[in-house]
């Protein structure tokens, strides 16, 4: 048999077995490849678009998380809908069959099988198994047997369904019969090609001569393949498309014309948009480094062939400098808008037993200029480095990955880098500068004229190195930003801050109020504070209610003249816990989360108990020391962000006191916590707060209220996340 399989179908043709090469090709310059396009129909695709260089990205092509197995059997559904199963042969949407484990290999990791899988399913498992992007079997499938659009289908369809084991010059080897068998097959054999590309006739980043048909007599072209995904294509369907197959994308061209990769570039545009778009070049540097170039000035580069060394495949890349600071740099054209994100990663090490530091920056260029940067320190084994760009300021038209050296004294060695794009997670922090680290940013005059100022002094300030200072001749006066917002839904929002009065021994009275304005009238709270001479935090929460505002107003009132009062770690953000207050009696999102307890909610006006807010209340106790009161809270945070928990609370009997622990988990991923432990007394509400840094990403928060007092009764209310 062959292991260079054909398309084995009617108006395919086959593959070729080329000579062995070995080349490495170094691109100096910065390339941009790839656009952003919308899927669109045939007619709306031109072949003055197909670049036979080009067809895929790599980063299209071995994404295996494009598609859920209900969104590819949705997809089937779809496609197959006027499919009907004749002569005994199902269609594919509805197909199933048993399916073999496999071991682990070099190309795909253990692959367990199952006494019955649906065709999305194997698709979508032994993409996940194999690191190909499902799209891909998809259109593989339609391209080789018309699987996926065919109104009937045939039991040879499903045997040699990929074309697998088809050589030109026999028949179709049993061995590779099947379904399953066939995807799993031509995705291994994908990784194959990628895991060796130097061993194969068509190779990345050099000029490979292309024949148009597998008559010689119609001649052929010199093509420069970009990428590992478009050799994998030239490798498994050697041929590319002539003008007048070109000409005519839904159809026939002429006696040389041949179709196989045309009719991937097409389906892939027509069912799931440009599959070029937004790709990075040579990621593993198999067979070169096109694409990638010094960043900010000279440095040494190469590619090197030892798949001892490699972390991925046979091939890696190494650049030093003598400069701390110059960087190896891509740039990808990629249009990505407000809201959404890029991640990049790549694997690092050093090449000697020195470390070698730097950082992995990610710039978003075009607009507003916008970066994320993660710090490395690697030694002579091989880290995976992430950094992630949420776009929140404007549109970009280019994402640049660049990777600056610091170190002089050894060689970085990098391999394997990904950039994929999604949604941000959700913006959180709403004030520019909140810190005033080394800049006002948002912070404006407020009302009226005033004295503002920062400093440089971490011996004084709350947190990092700068704090903010304002004083004034006259009361009222104030320092405030305005913050747009979207409000359709409503919500509370909180305001907090913290203050200081700057004269040792003294103290500084003002006015925290946080505004709701652009509706048909204002919403505010206020609320008054005094400040001493060590670090105080205040806060005041504003409800929102929906379609209301357009813009929230932070302010801070300076009410006396004989001081100056100092400001850090302002915070403005929305309170993302349900039912906090327990308003109209609702308990929703709240649950058990250790031991047992007792909850009930009750009404002010019933109970004869003023609520801390609202018109309700939550009662609980228990029995056993340590339960506790939780809720979860499903969020993709960001690292860096800083969430705070608070509550107010109160025992039910004034003369007993109540002791407890207020704690905030950071869940999914690394597990973070802090947490606050609280006693209660008296006949008035006790606040407390905790806040959890972020140093890690994470999935969800979690509220927790622990009880360590049994037998007593505690009321809670005014629950906030934010």
């Amino acid at each position: 048999m062959s292991d260079f399989p054909r398309i084995h179908r009617r108006n395919h043709l086959s593959r070729a077995i080329g000579a062995l090469a070995t080349v490495v090709v170094l691109a100096a310059g910065l390339t941009a490849v790839g656009q952003t396009l919308q899927p669109q129909s045939a007619s709306a695709l031109s072949g003055s678009s197909f670049d036979p260089g080009n067809i895929i990205s790599d980063a299209t092509f071995f994404d295996s998380t494009t598609m859920s197995e209900s969104a590819v059997q949705g997809f089937l559904a779809d496609h197959g809908s006027s499919c009907t199963t004749s002569g005994g042969s199902t269609c594919l949407k509805d197909f199933s069959s048993a399916t073999n484990s496999r071991a682990a290999s070099a190309y795909c990791s253990a692959y367990t099988g199952r006494d019955s899988e649906t065709a999305a399913q194997i698709i979508v498992r032994v993409g996940a198994a194999c690191n190909i992007n499902p799209q891909v079997i998809l259109v593989m499938l339609q391209k080789e047997q018309g699987l996926v659009d065919a109104r009937s289908t045939t039991a040879g369809q499903y045997r040699s369904a990929l074309g697998y084991g088809c050589p030109d010059t026999a028949a179709c080897d049993s061995t590779y019969y099947g379904f399953f068998n066939q995807v799993y097959s031509a995705a291994s054999q994908f990784q194959r090609y990628a895991k060796n590309s130097t061993s194969w006739s068509y190779q990345p980043g050099r000029t490979n001569n292309i024949l148009y048909n597998p008559n010689a007599s119609c001649g052929s072209a010199p093509v420069f393949i970009q990428n590992q995904a478009t050799a994998n294509l030239y490798i498994y369907t050697p041929y590319q498309p002539n003008a007048a197959a070109l000409a005519n994308l839904g159809g026939t061209g002429d006696s040389c014309s041949a179709y196989g990769n045309r009719n991937f570039w097409v389906y892939f545009n027509n069912w799931f948009g440009d599959p070029t778009g937004g790709g990075l070049r040579s990621p593993s540097f198999e067979g070169g480094s096109a694409g990638w170039g010094p960043g900010n000035g000279a440095v040494n580069q190469a590619t090197y062939k030892d798949p001892s060394i490699a972390q991925n495949g046979s091939w890696f890349f190494a650049s030093n400098t003598t400069v701390p600071g110059r960087s190896i740099a891509q740039n990808v054209q990629r249009t990505v808008e407000v809201g959404g994100q890029a991640t990049a990663t790549i694997w690092l090490r050093s090449a000697t037993g020195a470390a070698a530091t730097g950082r992995v920056a990610l710039w978003g260029i075009g607009g507003t200029t916008e970066g994320g940067s993660t710090s490395y320190s690697v030694g002579n084994t091989w880290q995976q480095v992430t950094v992630k760009l949420p776009v929140r300021q404007s549109a970009h038209q280019t994402v640049r990955l660049e990777i600056y050296m610091d170190s002089t004294s050894t060689t970085l060695y990098l391999d394997n880098a990904t950039l994929v794009f999604g949604q941000a997670p959700p913006l959180k922090e709403l004030l520019t500068a909140p810190g005033f680290e080394n800049s006002l940013g948002g912070w404006v005059k407020g009302n009226g004229e005033m004295n503002q100022a920062i400093y440089n002094d971490p011996s004084a300030s709350h947190s990092g190195s700068w704090f903010g200072a304002v004083n004034t001749g006259t009361p009222g006066r104030s320092i405030a930003q305005q913050v747009p917002v979207t409000t359709s839904a409503g919500g509370r929002y909180t305001f907090s801050i913290w203050v200081r009065a700057a004269l040792p021994g003294s103290t500084y009275s003002g006015r925290l109020a946080l505004w709701g304005l652009g509706g048909s009238a204002p919403v505010v709270s206020t609320r008054d504070f005094t400040a001493s001479s060590k670090w105080t935090r205040v806060s005041v929460t504003t409800d929102i209610p929906p379609n209301s505002v357009t813009t929230l107003k932070p302010e801070v009132y300076l009410q006396q003249t004989s001081n100056t009062l100092y400001l850090d770690d302002g915070s403005l953000s929305r309170n993302v816990l349900t039912a906090g207050s327990f308003e109209d009696g609702s308990f929703a999102g709240w649950g058990v989360g250790n031991g047992s307890i007792n909850t009930a909610v009750y009404r002010s006006a019933a109970s004869g108990v003023a609520a801390q807010n609202g018109s309700y209340f939550l009662a609980t106790n228990t029995g056993t020391a340590g339960s506790s009161l939780k809720q979860d809270v499903m969020r993709n945070t960001i690292v860096g962000d800083s969430y705070t928990a608070q509550v107010w609370v109160r025992p039910a009997d004034p003369t007993k006191t109540f002791s407890g622990t207020l704690a905030l988990w950071g869940l999914g991923g690394q597990t973070e916590v802090q947490a606050a432990p609280f006693t209660a007394s008296g006949s008035g509400w006790t606040h407390v707060y905790v806040t959890l840094p972020l140093a890690a990403e994470h999935q969800s928060l979690r509220f927790e209220l622990y009880e360590t007092t049994t037998g007593e009764t505690l009321w809670v209310d005014g629950a906030l996340l934010y």
